[in-house]
């Protein structure tokens, strides 16, 4: 079934009633730019937009969750010092709204929270993504800047993503405290056959799951998208789309790989680098 020039695969029955088409929310997170969570501890479904702007915070002291943003509001749910929270770029008069790891949302004194770290930015108001000059690119050794100062970045060609699997070439054994590694995705493996894979919503979420997996497993603190000969761009912009904010959650920055396919346009407000 195509929606909106996507390739989706309805994995649950479609109802109409009156006239009236209902699509099972979970399948049309793809046309929406939307990722759904299911807690099964609380029976919540957790809806995220992902060009909205998302925060992870700690706790720094026990404080009650209102349901609005004022003292006098009702108490909702409590928060324990170093619970993980997540909360919106937005404030009210010192209060930040989050929402807890069981679904819970209500607001909170912005001062009882610390370590914020940027999940995703609002899609509106990201910052451009920083450019790397080829020829440093290639030197697979170069500097960034970053808001602790500046960082080396060693650059390893380790993953290669085919249908249903991500290959290591290459084990890292990053224990260099001071510089950043970073490895190369490519899709080698995938050929051809790359824009078919990338427009099935299931087959890029196993592949940015494994990707996730496969960073975190080897201490991967940067991702270099470098793919080539993509024929549907927009499938290959919604993988971007969908892997950065998974990545950026765990603290990996992002890259992608400019070509003849890929355009700076469509990846400057998105991507955390881009190589030109």
């Amino acid at each position: 079934m195509v929606v909106n020039n996507s390739n989706i695969s309805m994995l649950d029955e479609i109802i109409r009633i009156n006239n009236n088409i209902y699509l099972p929310i979970s399948d049309m997170a793809i046309v929406y730019n939307i990722k759904i969570d299911y807690i099964e501890s609380t029976k919540k479904v957790v809806i995220d937009e992902l060009d909205t702007g998302m925060i992870r915070a700690i706790v720094t002291s026990d404080s009650d969750m209102k349901f609005r943003p004022r003292g006098l509001s009702k108490n909702i749910g409590t928060l324990k010092k170093g619970e993980t929270v997540y909360c919106y770029y937005t404030t009210s008069k010192g209060w930040r709204q989050v929402r807890k790891t069981d679904g819970t949302i209500g607001y909170v004194k912005a001062n009882k929270l610390g370590e914020e770290y940027i999940v995703r930015q609002d899609m509106q108001k990201k910052e451009q993504a920083t450019k790397i000059q080829k020829n440093s690119y290639e030197n697979k050794s170069f500097e960034i800047l970053e808001n602790d100062g500046v960082k080396t970045v060693s650059l390893k060609n380790v993953f290669n993503i085919s249908k249903d699997n991500v290959e290591i070439a290459t084990e890292v054994n990053n224990n260099e405290s001071n510089n950043k590694i970073w490895t190369v995705i490519t899709n080698q493996a995938l050929g051809n056959k790359t824009s078919e894979v990338l427009k099935d919503y299931k087959m890029r979420s196993i592949l940015i799951d494994l990707i996730t997996k496969k960073a975190i497993e080897n201490n991967i603190n940067g991702i270099s998208i470098e793919f080539t000969g993509i024929e549907d761009k927009e499938s290959m912009k919604r993988f971007v789309i969908e892997c950065i904010p998974k990545l950026r959650e765990v603290g990996i920055s992002t890259c992608v790989v400019l070509n003849d396919n890929i355009e700076e346009q469509d990846y400057i407000n998105i991507a955390d680098y881009i190589v030109e």
